[in-house]
């Protein structure tokens, strides 16, 4: 029994040896990769330190507040415009009462004016017709004046406008 012994022993022996052998294949190729693979991938840049990291974030925080107080500019800008966008509104708002009372008074001045023509062009007619009644009697006046001188020549009376003193067309 002592052969069987040894050849079990020795049969384990070689697989835990052979055990150990990949284990340490294994970790020598995966060593093997990772120089490989720190060759072929350089860091090109150093990662960054708390020094810098701290001047970004004051940096940060410096431009936010700036834009904060801009921001807050901004919004008292917004505030005045809408404060000017009120009162325009309310200047529009009169102004459109003014134009709506403005127009309304131009339009009962045309209808006076329509109204102050009519009597204009009735008054006209009448003038025509007094200038035209008056060249009438004119014209009759100055007739009535050669026969009454021709009749004062031959008849030796007196003249038409002693004939017809009352006679006058008022």
């Amino acid at each position: 029994m002592s052969g069987e012994l040894l050849r079990r022993l020795a049969r384990r022996a070689l697989v835990l040896a052979l055990t150990l052998a990949v284990i340490g294949v294994g970790v020598g190729t995966v060593q093997v990769a990772a120089r490989w693979r720190a060759e072929a991938a350089p860091i090109d840049t150093a990662p960054v330190g708390m020094d810098a990291i701290g001047a970004d974030v004051a940096a940060e925080l410096d431009r936010t507040a700036t834009l904060s107080s801009q921001v807050d500019t901004v919004a008292g800008q917004i505030g005045d415009l809408g404060t000017a966008v009120s009162t325009a509104q309310q200047s529009i708002s009169g102004d459109s009462e003014n134009a709506h009372a403005l127009q309304k008074q131009l339009d009962q001045a045309q209808a006076r004016l329509k109204v102050v023509q009519k009597q204009l062009k009735a008054a006209q007619a009448r003038l025509d017709a007094l200038n035209a009644a008056a060249a009438r009697q004119a014209a009759l006046n100055a007739a009535a004046a050669r026969a009454g001188s021709a009749r004062s020549s031959g008849s030796g009376g007196g003249s038409y406008e002693d004939d017809h003193e009352g006679e006058h067309d008022d």
